[in-house]
């Protein structure tokens, strides 16, 4: 058997999904205003596609 390969879609899906409800939940309490989001999005799904990248390459 080789080594697993990991789910680039749900990866794809997963990160789109979460970071979308981040967004949501912080918009919704008043954390960020809309005039933040630009960056904010961009880094927040980063950080989500790197942590989903490295959890799907454990075995």
């Amino acid at each position: 058997m080789g080594k697993p390969k990991p789910d680039v879609p749900g990866i794809i899906a997963g990160t789109v999904l979460s970071g979308a409800a981040t967004l949501w939940m912080l918009t919704d309490n008043g954390v960020l205003q809309t005039d933040d989001l630009g960056v904010t999005s961009a880094l927040l799904l980063v950080a989500a596609g790197v942590i989903g990248l490295a959890a799907s390459h454990r075995s």
